[in-house]
């Protein structure tokens, strides 16, 4: 094919008739429309324009979806948690009384509203065992990771052992920082591990205090409500010093998340 053939082909194209090209733009530009439609591997190609004229390839938009679901579980490995729940939907969550379609239909408001530029404060989930907590989480988390939100679901038991395992491996501060820094994180069954002062003064505390700070949005789930989980995280009861450390911890946790509990039904999602 010839130069004028090349142009003529280029000027005749919808996506390309107004492009201002120079001759050896011309060749790029027709070696595109050779290529256009192909997908490779999860890329599209693409003609970019600015600066300058270039074939480059760009991730569908499954590729993306399923780099963010690779991210996610990647997380997951990081704190030897497997909690989520894979085909976990919003959509399929058992609607059986007026209290669980109202907390479906928050939990749907949220997705659909969140975005990276603005916070939005998580929620805190409490009700008893098998009443569909860790489906609702696994749920908001695959919502939200097909927007492709870089979210972090932990399981509170595998956490405090994984960070106890950090201290002696030396990935302790790297742990700590991934829980501070990622965009939605996520804290599954609050109050059903044994923690230790020491993880609640110097991981959880500080954690959520970053998250705070930095205006991170944070979920929880509990078997606990508010009262019972600070008379959880209070270690010594006799000791006042003990108590008013727990309270901090609640009172961030107040300040990051909007409470919601479930009737004390259990049921199987």
């Amino acid at each position: 094919m010839t130069l004028e053939e090349m142009r003529k082909r280029i000027s005749e194209d919808n996506e390309t008739k107004d492009l201002k090209l120079s001759n050896s733009d011309i060749l790029v530009v027709n070696r595109y429309l050779d290529l256009r439609g192909e997908v490779v591997d999860g890329y599209r190609v693409a003609l970019k324009t600015d600066p300058y004229v270039e074939i480059v390839y760009l991730p569908t938009t499954e590729k993306l979806a399923e780099e963010a679901r690779d991210k996610f579980k990647n997380h997951l490995l990081v704190f030897n948690s497997e909690v989520y729940l894979q085909d976990a939907s919003l959509d399929d969550f058992k609607l059986l009384n007026e209290e669980r379609e109202k907390v479906v239909k928050e939990l749907k408001n949220f997705v659909e509203n969140y975005k990276k530029s603005h916070y939005s404060k998580g929620y805190y989930i409490s009700g008893k065992y098998g009443t569909g907590k860790t489906y609702l989480l696994s749920a908001v988390a695959h919502a939200l990771v097909r927007k492709h939100i870089n979210v972090l679901m932990v399981f509170m038991p595998d956490l405090v052992r994984s960070v106890r395992q950090g201290i002696s491996d030396g990935s302790l501060e790297e742990k700590i920082n991934q829980l501070k820094q990622v965009e939605v994180l996520m804290f599954d069954d609050i109050g059903g591990e044994n923690m230790t002062p020491w993880f609640r003064d110097e991981v959880l505390l500080p954690v959520l205090q970053y998250r705070l700070s930095a205006r991170l949005t944070t979920f929880f789930t509990s078997n606990l409500g508010s009262k019972e989980l600070l008379n959880s995280l209070t270690n010594d009861k006799n000791q006042k010093i003990d108590f008013v450390k727990a309270q901090r911890v609640i009172q961030r946790i107040t300040e990051l998340a909007h409470y919601i509990k479930l009737d004390e039904e259990q049921y199987e999602v």
